[in-house]
């Protein structure tokens, strides 16, 4: 996808123009996107979706009120208009004293931000791609499942989907710049079917470089975990050892984060408040955001406001360091943003959210640390699980899917259980991390255990 210088010149002038008419600051971001969506079934096309969409939004700050407008008319007069209807607007807008839009005081990387190509998600290989190599591909993780084993009796679901983007930003305080991001990927829903046993499995696979994403390995893996479940039955109430796949700890620990938004924080509505320099977790884990990770998939030069993206150890051997800040919380809070202002469309203000988050690894084999259980259980489907997880008490109570441990080895499937317990007892327990770091979507998990989770079963 080609940089538009234009773009670039539209969103310095919409910044300069609100600043021009009595703005004390305005921000103006642009996004000019282009994404494609595949579905097949029955090993044909389906449907093909291509879609562009490029578009602005503005903020004006005034007298310590802020607005925010957006519009898909990229003309000049259009933006003019804009601009000026905000300018109008912002007066109604409560006051708050915390509003602000950065300067280079904040923090700034200089230069053109598309140059810092170690800091960039994007591969220009997915825009150059035909659309019959990307129809291929979606066929190719159907066919992948179908052909996995007899027992597949369907695939309820299968989609290819790409998307590049370029995103401009420019604010009156001298921020200015622009850089491309791009992901790619599909994902495979199917059905598995033995006697009168029908059980599901779904597998994502997202990956920044169009050569880094393996079709067949998404429709097989999927395949896997359908038949995987068959047989699956419910065990009888219990406490014991459980070990956590990554692909459940992947969704505990974005629930977590959630929580160390400092938005959330301040407003007294997270678990977390007030435990900075408090132990949460146990000594053995770690929690990392780094938007400056190389090849990530959420890796940016800047964050939503052009603040410098980072490496936030957010908990450093189960102690809390610190939260996720974006400008306003950072004023709030008299600290400094940690560049995690988010909004990917020019349709969104935006809010504080993770880059890449990840666990870091041990040294452990998943398979060591079965053998290391006599009798336990190994989740690797969580049901509704940040529904599941009580905001005030951090009390949890969630429908469980994986499968029994047996002197030190997973042997049959268990479904229809809950696990139960307590966050932070949870997070204390963790005793054991193995080496095989899987990521799902941009947040990072190895293998791991704790010491003891309640069962409710039959």
């Amino acid at each position: 996808m080609k940089q538009k210088k234009e773009y670039m010149d539209l969103a310095v002038y919409a910044a300069e123009l609100a600043k021009k008419s009595g703005a004390d600051a305005a921000e103006a971001y642009i996004t000019d996107s282009n994404e494609v969506s595949i579905d097949v079934s029955n090993r044909e096309v389906e449907l093909v979706n291509s879609s562009s969409d490029a578009g602005i939004g503005i903020r004006v700050l005034k007298d310590q009120k802020m607005a925010f407008g957006t519009s898909n008319d990229l003309s000049k007069s259009s933006i003019k208009d804009m601009v000026l209807n905000l300018i109008h607007k912002v007066p109604f807008h409560t006051s708050d004293e915390f509003n602000v839009i950065p300067g280079k005081e904040f923090g700034y990387l200089e230069g053109d931000w598309s140059r810092y190509t170690d800091l960039l998600s994007y591969d220009p290989k997915i825009e150059a791609v035909s659309v019959q190599d990307k129809i291929k591909r979606a066929i190719l993780i159907e066919a992948s499942a179908l052909d996995y084993s007899p027992k597949v009796a369907g695939v309820m679901r299968v989609r290819y989907l790409d998307q590049e983007s370029y995103a401009y930003l420019a604010n009156s305080n001298g921020i200015a710049g622009c850089f491309p991001t791009s992901g790619c990927g599909g994902f495979a829903n199917v059905r598995a079917v033995e006697g009168n046993d029908s059980q599901s499995g779904t597998q994502f696979g997202i990956k920044v470089k169009y050569d880094d994403f393996d079709p067949v390995w998404v429709g097989k893996r999927a395949a896997e975990k359908a038949i995987g479940m068959l047989g699956a039955k419910p065990i009888k109430s219990c406490e014991v050892p459980m070990v956590v796949s990554p692909e459940v700890g992947t969704p505990l620990f974005g629930y977590i984060v959630g929580m160390l938004d400092a938005d959330l924080v301040q407003k007294g509505k997270s678990l977390f408040a007030d435990k900075v320099g408090e132990r949460v977790a146990a000594d053995i884990f770690t929690l990392v955001d780094d938007g400056k990770l190389k090849g990530g998939l959420s890796t940016n030069p800047v964050d939503r406001e052009g603040i410098p993206r980072q490496a936030t150890p957010l908990l450093v051997n189960g102690v809390l360091k610190t939260y996720l800040y974006d400008c306003y919380t950072a004023h709030k809070g008299k600290t400094h943003s940690t560049g995690n202002r988010t909004g990917g469309s020019y349709r969104s203000i935006g809010g504080i959210g993770s880059t890449n988050l990840y666990f870091p690894q041990g040294e452990m084999n998943p398979e060591d640390i079965l053998k290391g259980i006599k009798d336990g259980f190994y989740i690797t489907v969580a049901f509704g699980l940040h529904a599941g997880i009580d905001d005030i008490s951090g009390d949890f109570s969630i429908p469980a899917a994986g499968f029994k441990i047996e002197g030190g080895q997973k042997t049959y499937p268990i479904r229809g259980i809950n696990i139960g317990g307590n966050l932070f007892d949870f997070l204390k327990s963790i005793d054991r991390v193995g080496n095989d770091m899987t990521w799902v979507q941009s947040i990072g998990c190895p293998t791991f255990s704790v010491e003891s989770i309640k069962i409710g079963g039959v």
